[in-house]
């Protein structure tokens, strides 16, 4: 494929990629550019549907994470560079910020290089920029050591799909000759005027009530409160990795709960969507949501609970096989103590999916509205997840300060 005439696919066959032709693309993406020489990446290659689905759920869903014949993530690895210092009598120092910048430069640089590769194979590529929206739960579902960071995750098959290519801005938007020049507003019209134009950005500016398309991009889709929080993730996760050091801080940070509580309080919350009966379980930390578990009331596979319980405690499990399990447990009027065991396994698997994606997002301590905002940017096809969608905002609406009250019943 020609570089001006690709275009990024979602959608992909069911026609597996060759091990020889995958590993040989791999290697030959080694030949593009690296500091000193150091190849500071590693990738993770997945094909095992239950593991795509994991990582796929903490790319909020996105299809072509589990439709694609395989997924790459992209580390950034000093690591290894490490390791052979150590083991070679020599001094390593690379756990600080400066190493992390160059081992990120590296990893992208061979994504790029891997995905020209992959296309010009015939291959299809998405990049999914949601890996370092929770690096930490990618981090912990592939096992990664400190000095190693995911930075950039491909999906990559063969294609079902030739999609429209989108619009890029003109050349003498991001050239400049000699030195910067500032981007007057008559620049900026002329520079724009395609972009603001193009029909698909226009239906994006309706759909979201807006008046301009930069106000989609400010406001709705990449937000001040948003990038503000997720930036707070990656400084605890380079802590967490060893890049960072607090004393490296100018000002402190609030550190991550990297490992879940055993014992949570939670509120029982209870709603109607579409004449159904809906209860919400949301685990509290702080006072502030930290996981969420939702679905319908007194289905065959729910839970029903005397309507008198609206708190109670989210306890987490472990047997003896390492399985994980989250049970609620509430006292009755006279004292005495109900477990409900098996959360995770009352309600629609594919809702535990999508709420092990809130759940990590609230861990993260995402704006609630933010949080709220990104549920309802889910596009999911089935309407009973599109209940389970309404029914998680809703519940987590109560904890905003200030926010109006709901009708009694909701549907979309």
């Amino acid at each position: 494929m020609n570089i001006k005439t690709r275009r990024t696919i979602r959608k992909y066959t069911q026609q597996p990629i060759p091990d020889e032709l995958l590993n040989q693309l791999l290697e030959d993406a080694a030949r593009t550019q690296t500091m000193g020489n150091l190849q500071l990446y590693s990738v993770v290659v997945t094909r095992d549907e239950e593991k795509k689905q994991k990582l796929a759920s903490l790319h909020f869903n996105q299809p072509c994470a589990t439709g694609a014949a395989v997924l790459l993530t992209v580390c950034a690895d000093f690591r290894r560079t490490t390791d052979w210092c150590n083991q070679r009598e020599a001094t390593p120092g690379y756990d600080n910020m400066f190493g992390f910048l160059n081992a990120a430069t590296d990893a992208l640089l061979y994504t790029q290089t891997l995905c020209n590769l992959a296309e010009e194979e015939g291959l299809g590529v998405c990049y999914l920029g949601t890996t370092i929206y929770q690096p930490q739960d990618i981090i912990e579902a592939l096992g990664l050591p400190q000095l190693v960071f995911p930075v950039a995750t491909l999906t990559m098959g063969w294609p079902a799909e030739k999609p429209a290519q989108t619009e890029r801005l003109p050349l003498e938007a991001f050239v400049h000759q000699e030195t910067y020049q500032p981007y007057t507003a008559e620049r900026i019209d002329t520079l724009y005027k395609a972009k603001e134009k193009a029909r698909q950005n226009q239906k994006f500016v309706k759909e979201n009530n807006k008046s301009t398309l930069a106000q989609v991009f400010a406001d709705v889709r990449y937000t001040k409160k948003e990038f503000e929080a997720l930036s707070q993730n990656m400084l605890c996760t380079l802590l967490q990795q060893g890049f960072l050091k607090t004393a490296d801080l100018a000002s402190p940070i609030t550190p991550m709960i990297e490992t879940r509580p055993e014992v949570l309080d939670c509120d029982v919350v209870r709603f109607q969507n579409q004449k159904e009966k809906w209860v919400a379980f949301v685990g509290l930390m702080d006072n502030q949501p930290y996981e969420i578990f939702t679905g319908l009331m007194d289905d065959e596979e729910g839970i029903s609970l005397p309507k008198s319980v609206v708190r109670g405690r989210i306890i987490k499990h472990i047997d003896r096989e390492g399985r994980k399990r989250y049970d609620f447990q509430f006292e009755n009027k006279r004292g005495y103590k109900t477990t409900v065991e098996g959360l995770s396994e009352k309600f629609n698997p594919e809702y535990w999916n999508y709420a092990k994606l809130i759940s990590g997002v609230l861990r993260y301590r995402m704006p609630l509205d933010h949080v709220i905002r990104l549920v309802g940017s889910l596009e999911l096809d089935s309407d009973s997840i599109n209940s389970w969608k309404t029914g998680v905002a809703r519940a987590l609406k109560k904890y905003i300060p200030g926010a109006a009250p709901e009708e009694e019943e909701t549907s979309n």
